[in-house]
């Protein structure tokens, strides 16, 4: 006990705290510097508790590298096609969700994150014959990528979560990016009349890089 109040220091303490005490406030700040690899990783587990996972989504930006151990190949691609989207972890944390409503809806007969990444024209990074192709399908679970083990640890958070941490429906499964089209006027077909969703996340979601949207068929 008398370590760990030494380890973390009064302003740990009071961290975790507010954690749970405001549950509605703004999210934190990103924290300065980044996750690096470290041999001492947590011991492997394959179920997070409510705790850590309410952690993780309380403030991913100061989300903490998990054991390479729990990183099986669905956690690893959901973690690239969230890196190929954002290097945002907030905006990751949305984008992971509505990956995993793809797979447990089975959208486009996709039943795996692996298959769902790979759905062709669905994600731009992973398109045949972009550029970035190899470098997203060549991260692996020790790549030394500033942010990238941030991003690993919240799609595992996410791949396990209780249906609680849901950011908004399992019908949210579209999303796109204003920035990334070629003309910032034109808004993908499918969008319609449809208006884009208000994550229960209380995320600074501006609108311009990301809109998510549910019930596009």
């Amino acid at each position: 006990m008398c370590a760990g109040i030494k380890k973390y220091g009064f302003g740990g303490l009071t961290g975790l705290l507010l954690a749970f005490i405001a549950p509605h406030m703004t999210a934190f700040a990103p924290p300065s510097g980044d996750a690096t690899l470290s041999d001492n990783y947590p011991p492997p587990v394959f179920q997070p508790t409510y705790k850590e996972t309410y952690i993780a989504f309380r403030n991913p930006w100061a989300i903490e590298p998990v054991y390479v151990g729990n990183i099986d190949p669905e956690t690893l691609w959901l973690a690239r096609a969230m890196f190929s989207e954002s290097k945002r972890h907030d905006e990751q944390d949305l984008v992971g969700w509505a990956l995993r409503n793809r797979v447990e809806s089975e959208y486009r007969g996709c039943t795996s994150y692996q298959g769902c990444v790979l759905d062709p024209f669905q994600f731009s990074a992973f398109i045949s014959g972009q550029p970035k192709l190899g470098y997203y399908t060549g991260l692996t679970e020790i790549s030394n990528v500033p942010g990238w083990q941030r991003t690993l640890a919240l799609a595992f958070y996410i791949r396990h979560a209780d249906e609680r941490f849901r950011p908004f429906s399992q019908l949210v499964r579209h999303f796109y990016s204003e920035q990334s089209m070629l003309d910032p006027d034109v808004v993908p077909d499918w969008v319609g009349d449809l208006s884009p969703i208000t994550p229960t996340r209380n995320t600074r979601l501006d609108e311009r890089r990301f809109r998510f949207y549910a019930g596009v068929p």
